[in-house]
């Protein structure tokens, strides 16, 4: 089964198969000014709840662009949520997704495997509107819920 070694890994790690780990975008969605109440709404849905975890690369993709002020305020929403940790060999797992991807004829960005490297290494469900997940999810154990963009 492709990503064998991946799920052979889990053995022995924390348990967070009910956890949730929304994407980026929806971190995004979720705080952004320009968004509207209705699509803050649907997000909110899907990032609030104790199952909900952060993870360090999603932690970096929100922050990069961020002023000095969405810094302190994204910052401050962070610091109490729940973070799964980065497995220590995040590296050498995201390379071997990358390649089993590729075997596959999947196109995943770098990002995306370091992601989804650490929701399958904590068994977590990753909530993405990124139809590229997919991919990943088809040739992976990766739990994926990937919801439709509301027209809103």
């Amino acid at each position: 089964m492709p990503g064998q070694r991946i799920v052979q890994r889990l053995a022995g790690k924390p348990d967070t198969s009910n956890g949730k780990l929304p994407d980026t975008s929806l971190r995004v969605d979720l705080t952004r000014a320009r968004s509207s109440r209705a699509l803050k709404a649907f997000v909110a849905s899907y990032v609030d709840g104790p199952e909900v975890y952060l993870a360090e690369p999603i932690l970096f993709e929100v922050l990069r662009f961020a002023n000095q002020d969405e810094t302190r305020l994204l910052q401050k929403l962070f610091a109490n949520l729940p973070t799964l940790s980065t497995p220590p060999d995040l590296w050498s797992q995201g390379v071997e997704l990358g390649q089993i991807c590729r075997r596959h004829g999947v196109t995943a960005g770098s990002l995306d495997l370091l992601i989804a490297v650490v929701a399958i290494h904590h068994d977590a469900e990753f909530i993405t509107f990124d139809a590229g997940f997919e991919g990943i999810c088809n040739v992976s154990p990766l739990r994926l819920t990937r919801l439709d963009r509301p027209d809103l």
